[in-house]
C-alpha cells in the first residue's frame, strides 16, 4: 500500500497568490504501470475525460512530476492532463543501471498505454517537456513518431556530435537528513539561477524528499549520472524527428545560448521557434510560471486550429 504524502504547507503560504493556491488544491491521482521493465509513476488530473486529447508533462534531470503541479491543472478544460516520473526519479522505481535509452523508452511505454485508453482519432499525445526531459522526448518521437502529435520543448540542451556533455555541477550523495525541514534547507536548483518565489520552491522541495529508515532523503536514485544517460548524437537524432516541435528557451538561461537554440532549430524538420521567454532562466516553469502557462495556452490553441479540417 502506498501512503498518501503529507499535506503541503509552505512557510511562505501567506504570500502565495490565488492562482497558485487554486492550482495545487487540484489534487492529482497517482497511478502506476509496469512498463519498460520498471514500475513507472504518473499523475493525472482528469483521468475520466478520455474524450480529450492527452497532454503529457515530462520533467528534467533528477526532477519529478510535481514540478508541473502548479502548471498542469490549467489545461484540464481542453486536455486529459498527466505528468510522469521517469525511472529513478520521483515516485517511479529505481533500476540497477541506466542507459541513454532508458528514459525515452519510459516515455514510449507510457505513451503506448495512454494511447490505448483514448479514442483513436485523438490518440497521438502532445508532450510538454523541460530540459533533460525534452532530450528524452526528442529521442522518443524519433523512434516512435506515430505516438506523438506534437512536442513543446522548454530550454533543452542537445548534445551535438562536436559539443561536450555538461558535467554534473555538484556531487550527489545519498545523505540522510534528520527531518524534512533540514532537507528543505539544502534544496538547490541545478544549474543554479536566481531563486523563484519561495512558495514555488517550497512546493517543489516538499515533493522531492521521502521518509526512509533513519530520516529523510531525496527521491532520485544517486546512481543516476548524467554521463551515463546521454548520447552525443544530437544532430542525427533531431534529423529523425518528424513530429512538429515548438521550442522555448529562457532569455537568461544558464544552459541554452542563442547560438545553441538556433542550431537546434536548424536541425529540426518541422519547428516553430526559438520562442524566447523574456527574463526567463533555465527552470522556466519555476521562475516564469504565468508566462509559461500563457505561452502553452497559445501554442495549444494554435495546434488545435491547425488540426481542424479545411
Amino acid at each position: 500500500m502506498t501512503l498518501a504524502p503529507a499535506p503541503f504547507i509552505s512557510k511562505a503560504d501567506d504570500f502565495a497568490p490565488d492562482w497558485f493556491r487554486s492550482a495545487i488544491a487540484q489534487t492529482p491521482r497517482s497511478c502506476y504501470i509496469e512498463a519498460n521493465g520498471n514500475r513507472l509513476h504518473y499523475l493525472t488530473w482528469n483521468p475520466e475525460e478520455i474524450h480529450k486529447p492527452v497532454l503529457l508533462f515530462v520533467h528534467g534531470f533528477r526532477a519529478h512530476a510535481r514540478w508541473w503541479g502548479f502548471i498542469a491543472p490549467f489545461f484540464t478544460q481542453t486536455h486529459r492532463v498527466m505528468a510522469m516520473d521517469m525511472s529513478g526519479m520521483g515516485d517511479s522505481g529505481w533500476r540497477d543501471s541506466y542507459t541513454p535509452f532508458t528514459m525515452s523508452d519510459d516515455i514510449i511505454a507510457l505513451a503506448e498505454v495512454l494511447s490505448k485508453s483514448t479514442t483513436p482519432e485523438i490518440s497521438p499525445i502532445t508532450v510538454v517537456a523541460h530540459s533533460y526531459g525534452g532530450l528524452c522526448s526528442f529521442r522518443a518521437t524519433s523512434q516512435r513518431p506515430e505516438l506523438f502529435a506534437r512536442l513543446v520543448i522548454m530550454d533543452t540542451f542537445v548534445i551535438f556530435e562536436n559539443v561536450n556533455l555538461p558535467t554534473d555541477p555538484a556531487p550527489i550523495t545519498g545523505r540522510l537528513y534528520a527531518d524534512a525541514a533540514s532537507a528543505r534547507k539544502r534544496y538547490r536548483l541545478l544549474p543554479e539561477q536566481s531563486p523563484p518565489q519561495e512558495y514555488v520552491l517550497d512546493y517543489i522541495a516538499h515533493h522531492s524528499i521521502r521518509a526512509v529508515e533513519g530520516g529523510y532523503r531525496w527521491k532520485f536514485d544517486t546512481r543516476l549520472q548524467a554521463q551515463d544517460s546521454h548520447l552525443c548524437d544530437g544532430g542525427e537524432m533531431l534529423a529523425r524527428v518528424t513530429t512538429p516541435v515548438d521550442y522555448l528557451c529562457g532569455e537568461r538561461s544558464a544552459l541554452v545560448t542563442p547560438e545553441h537554440a538556433a542550431r537546434i532549430i536548424d536541425a529540426l524538420q518541422d519547428v516553430r521557434g526559438p520562442i524566447v521567454v523574456p527574463g526567463g532562466q533555465h527552470h522556466l516553469m519555476l521562475d516564469q510560471p504565468i508566462t509559461v502557462i500563457g505561452i502553452l495556452r497559445a501554442l495549444l490553441a494554435a495546434h488545435k486550429q491547425e488540426a481542424q479540417p479545411i
